[in-house]
């Protein structure tokens, strides 16, 4: 499990009061000391598992079949076991006295209706179920077309969250009604969800009666409504928020790695990144040291590949480091045919200059900042940059319409507990990084990898994708990631999770 570094002090803090959330379900004159309140950058705009409603799961309104431990590996959920004879039948059998929170029983025709609606969707259409079957009350069949190892890793992933099936009809979800520790009691949309105790919980009963999120982009408004008692929790703050947190005995803060990674996608189908040197160049060229150490504080790593090793074993540790040395820029860039005739000056090739164009989002501040920092740093080797900003969701319509250079990104690379996630970054059809990367020996092995039952054979094969894809370079991995929250210093028994399936709020009392 990840080292946690955690700043807990004892001061009570001054409460605040917060807005009602909608008009039937205001918090009014709640017991105060029972609720919690927690910010993200995330708003709420579904209540839909399918559509955008991962913060249920971490709330503790929904869960699923199986799910994920404190050491990021897969663990018991609404199964309590599983087995299988061939890899392509898994048999489940439920856990006993699960109530909905409606009063009704978790059965495996429940389960079934919900996984079906899920595998139909397109977030999960590439999964090989052909069968669902309910052979007993508590037990449930999936029949896979091929053996397939992710295949519980996948069943973690929010999408596949257990819904009474009264509460899913032709148009999705108006309300979740599901099975954890607190249940949905109302929302406004883009802005806030309030959940309350379920009382028939089939686990420990929560301390808390309340819980409350709330959508708030700006990490600085998330701060500031921590220190005027407006939240109790802020999650996902900067780095440089570290030592104010530390140094406020009425807050504490939490500071862990997490899986995932800041990074620069090229488009490898068009000049000049279709020239692996020039790839290679532009990494060698940036000071990744630079960037952790004036952007994030030295809280983070440099990025050597796709899995940290701080948060999991499926790093491949043995890659060879990308040093910042422009003169090995310098010289793969003159490889390439792109020459300067003085230093500092844009290099061309054939008469055409070099430059290009970064994207990047402004959601996470920082990455505007990284590209300006990288921006200048490839200015150094002839390279000239420009650098937009624009919303993500008009990043991928772009990159997956039309030619662009590069953008910078941020992700987790194992927010399921599987290696199979690298498929998303480097399988030639099923990435969902636009990058055009097309190695028929990558496919090979991340087709191989799923099919593999043996864990210490499925590392050789996870290991040789990093090696190949870290020679190619279709995406260049800048820097780890560190989580950085903060609670109020009466926030007690809070642990971090490795890979942010849940926030564990059954197990948090104030």
């Amino acid at each position: 499990m990840p080292e946690n570094t955690l700043s807990r002090r004892t001061l009570l803090r001054t409460s605040g009061a917060l807005a009602a959330v909608t008009a039937a379900g205001c918090l009014g004159s709640e017991d105060e000391e029972n609720t919690i309140r927690i910010g993200s950058p995330w708003t709420p705009d579904s209540l839909d598992p399918l559509t955008g409603g991962s913060y249920l799961k971490r709330m503790g309104i929904t869960e699923t079949l199986v799910d994920a431990d404190y050491d990021a590996e897969i663990a018991p959920g609404l199964a309590t076991s599983w087995s299988t004879d061939d890899a392509t039948t898994w048999t489940f059998e439920l856990k006993p006295d699960v109530s909905f929170h409606d009063g009704s029983t978790l059965d495996s025709e429940a389960v079934a209706g919900s996984l079906e609606r899920a595998v139909d969707s397109p977030g999960l259409a590439d999964l090989p179920i052909v069968d669902i079957r309910t052979p007993a009350e508590r037990r449930l069949e999936i029949e896979l077309e091929r053996p397939f190892t992710p295949l519980l890793a996948h069943l973690t992933r929010p999408e596949t969250a257990i819904l009474q099936p009264t509460a899913i009809d032709d148009d999705g979800v108006d309300e979740p009604v599901s099975t954890g520790p607190f249940a949905f009691d109302s929302w406004t949309p883009e802005t806030s969800v309030t959940a309350v105790k379920h009382d028939a919980y089939h686990g420990p009963e929560p301390s808390l009666e309340t819980v409350v999120y709330e959508g708030i982009h700006d990490s600085n408004t998330r701060l500031l409504k921590l220190q005027n008692g407006e939240l109790d929790m802020a999650r996902i703050l900067s780095a440089s928020t570290i030592d104010t947190l530390e140094s406020d005995e009425e807050l504490a803060a939490h500071t862990y790695p997490i899986p995932r990674s800041r990074y620069v996608v090229f488009d490898t189908d068009s000049e000049p990144f279709d020239d692996v040197r020039v790839r290679r160049a532009v990494l060698h060229a940036i000071d990744r040291e630079e960037v952790t150490d004036t952007l994030l504080d030295g809280e983070t790593d440099v990025a050597l590949g796709p899995f940290p090793s701080s948060v999991t074993h499926w790093a491949n540790e043995d890659l060879e480091p990308y040093e910042f040395d422009p003169d090995t820029a310098a010289s793969l860039l003159a490889d390439a045919g792109w020459e300067t005739e003085s230093s500092g000056a844009v290099r061309r090739r054939d008469g055409t200059p070099l430059e290009i164009d970064i994207w990047t989002y402004s959601s996470r501040p920082v990455l505007p900042q990284i590209a300006t920092v990288i921006q200048e740093q490839l200015r150094t080797v002839g390279i000239d940059v420009s650098v937009a900003t624009m919303e993500p969701g008009a990043i991928t319509e772009r990159t997956q319409s039309g030619e662009f250079d590069a953008f910078i990104w941020s992700n987790s690379v194992l927010w399921y507990p599987d290696p199979d996630r690298l498929a998303d970054f480097f399988h030639s059809t099923e990435t969902v990084m636009h990058s055009g990367y097309d190695n028929p020996a990558v496919d090979r092995l991340l087709e191989t990898g799923r099919e593999t039952v043996d864990r210490d054979e499925r590392k050789q094969l996870y290991d040789e994708i990093q090696e190949i894809v870290h020679e190619d370079l279709p995406i260049a991995f800048l820097t780890d990631y560190t989580n950085v929250h903060g609670t109020t210093a009466d926030v007690d028994g809070y642990r971090p999770h490795p890979i942010e399936s849940t926030y564990g709020l059954e197990s948090v009392s104030i």
